[in-house]
């Protein structure tokens, strides 16, 4: 029970030193570490370093080593360091814009009972009424397929059912 002010005490500073230092833009030297300082470039500045990254590409030539190396004696504070040829990796590439969606078909019109006549194949109710909203398949004892299609729309306010035996319409029937 002792420990309970001093978590809560604890917890608070460290909320609130968290607080602080998100609060300043994280500006303050976390663990010794310095900020910098970024300045942006102006156009001339990066028109420069553009030209000087060409003339460095078309003059680099490639260098032959030989088996022998000779070693240079300077000392470090009279050599200059190698410039360092930034080559673009990639290229911006714009894509050609997407072709238009190919248009929808025209919605099939919705069945009727005494439009479905009896004997017609099952290819040809789908042709002309489309896709059934719902379809069941059965197959029962004696190797005869059943099907039932139902037709609905209206949030089932108006449906149509069709049996299929064998692939040719048995009955029809609306509500």
């Amino acid at each position: 029970m002792r420990e309970v002010p001093v978590l809560v005490w604890i917890s608070v500073l460290i909320v609130g030193g968290v607080g602080i230092w998100l609060a300043t833009g994280a500006s303050l030297p976390f663990l010794g570490a310095q900020p910098s300082v970024v300045t942006p470039a102006n156009d001339a500045q990066l028109d420069d370093a553009q030209s000087d990254v060409t003339k460095k590409v078309e003059t680099a030539k490639p260098v032959k080593k030989s088996a022998a190396t000779t070693v240079k004696t300077t000392s470090p504070a009279t050599s200059a360091p190698e410039p360092v040829i930034v080559v673009p990796v990639a290229e911006a590439v714009i894509a050609p814009p997407a072709p238009a969606p190919a248009p929808a078909p025209a919605p099939k019109r919705f069945p009727s009972a005494n439009e479905v006549p009896v004997g017609a194949a099952r290819e040809n109710i789908s042709e002309t009424f489309g896709e059934p909203s719902l379809a069941t398949t059965a197959t029962s004892d004696h190797g005869r397929m059943r099907e039932t299609l139902i037709y609905s729309r209206k949030s089932g306010r108006d449906v149509t059912v069709i049996n299929i035996v064998d692939g040719k319409v048995l009955s029809a029937y609306s509500r």
